[in-house]
C-alpha cells in the first residue's frame, strides 16, 4: 500500500523521504501516515528493485536522500494501482490512496478503479444493513450495548453512503467527459 503511495507521489516530481511523508499525512491523515523507520526501508526496498532511483543531495543542514523514478517504476505504479484490492482491513486506505492518484490515470483505468471502489463500498453497506438487522431482530447482548452498536453501525452506514455518493458522482464526471 504504501509501496503504491511512494510511485505514484513519484510520478509527478523528485522527492525526498520528509516531503514523501507529509505527502502521505495530508491523503490519509496523521494516524495512518507512515514512520521514517518503514518510509526510508521501503525507499531502499524500492531502489533495489529498481523501481526508483535514491540520489544524496548535501545541505546547509544535512544531507538528504531524493528519490526519482524510473521508466520501471512507473510500470510497477500501473500494475499497482489497476490490481484489484483485497477485502482486509486496510482496503479502505488503498482505495484512499487509489483516489488520490486518478489524475495519472486514462478515463478507462479511472473508470476500472472507481468502479472497484464502488463495488467494495457497497460490500460494505451490504454488511452494515445485516448487521443493523441482526441488531434489531435477534440481538444477544445487552439491550444498552445494543443501542450503542445500532448508534455506531448509523454512523458507519452514513459514512459509506457519502462514500458510494462521491464515487457515483466521480463516475458520472467522468461520463460526461469532466
Amino acid at each position: 500500500m504504501y509501496e503504491l503511495f511512494v510511485l505514484g507521489q513519484l510520478m509527478d516530481q523528485e522527492m525526498a523521504g520528509y516531503q514523501l511523508r507529509q505527502a502521505l499525512k495530508s491523503v490519509v491523515g496523521q494516524e495512518q501516515t507512515v514512520s521514517y523507520g518503514v518510509l526510508y526501508p521501503l525507499l531502499e526496498r524500492l531502489s533495489q528493485a529498481g523501481d526508483i532511483t535514491l540520489t544524496t543531495v548535501e545541505t546547509s543542514q544535512r544531507p538528504k536522500k531524493v528519490a526519482t523514478l524510473t521508466s520501471q517504476g512507473r510500470s510497477h505504479f500501473q500494475t499497482l494501482i489497476l490490481a484489484p484490492v483485497t477485502v482486509n482491513k486496510q482496503s479502505q486506505l488503498v482505495f484512499q490512496i487509489k483516489c488520490n492518484f486518478l489524475h495519472l490515470l486514462s478515463v478507462t483505468d479511472q473508470r476500472t478503479v472507481l468502479q472497484d471502489f464502488q463495488s467494495f463500498t457497497q460490500f460494505q453497506l451490504d454488511n452494515l444493513r445485516e448487521m443493523n438487522d441482526y441488531l434489531t431482530t435477534r440481538p444477544r447482548m445487552v439491550p444498552t450495548d445494543v443501542a450503542d452498536a445500532l448508534q455506531v453501525n448509523q454512523l458507519q452506514k452514513g459514512r459509506a453512503q457519502a462514500q458510494a455518493d462521491w464515487i457515483t458522482a466521480r463516475l458520472a464526471r467522468l461520463d460526461k467527459g469532466e
